[in-house]
């Protein structure tokens, strides 16, 4: 099982190599970004249930109140930029499964594929975020972008510490 999250990790970060390169279109940044925010919010509401550990509770909690914040953000942020407010995200497969392999776990193994998965959607989402705040072709998005990388910076920061 630990394989399968370790290849979605893979995949993860190849996706964010390739996003520093080349920023995302607007949209799909959009799209990406509410994605990544509504993986965090979810798992980290499992995390406050089902974590074994309290600092990986308490990190939960964290991804739950910020990522609720970085959306409301963003959803500023399109208001602000006059772009159509996006439909509500839907999870990639990579996420979905990643959840269910979670809900499938409880304990000290919850806890380390939790971080796992938290170290590697938060490589991706700095990636993606890092690359948009460079040369995103919308100035207050970009913004938004900017914004936000140093607290999904400061995010793997904790996870890693976690590990």
């Amino acid at each position: 099982m630990l394989r399968i999250i370790a290849l979605a990790g893979v995949a993860s970060l190849s996706f964010a190599a390739a996003a520093v390169a080349q920023p995302l279109p607007t949209p799909d940044f959009i799209k990406a970004a509410a994605q990544t925010d509504d993986f965090e919010r979810t798992e980290g509401r499992l995390a406050e249930k089902m974590a074994g550990s309290p600092q990986v509770r308490g990190f939960g909690a964290e991804m739950v109140s910020a990522h609720t914040k970085t959306t409301a953000a963003l959803k500023a942020a399109i208001a602000k930029a006059g772009l159509p407010p996006p439909a509500p995200p839907m999870l990639t497969a990579e996420q979905s499964q990643n959840l269910a392999t979670l809900k499938s776990l409880s304990g000290p193994a919850f806890d380390k594929a939790y971080v796992y998965q938290q170290i590697q959607a938060h490589q991706t989402a700095l990636g993606v975020m890092q690359a948009y705040a460079s040369n995103g072709d919308n100035p207050v998005i970009r913004k938004a972008a900017a914004d936000t990388v140093p607290i999904v910076q400061h995010h793997l920061e904790m996870a890693q510490s976690l590990h």
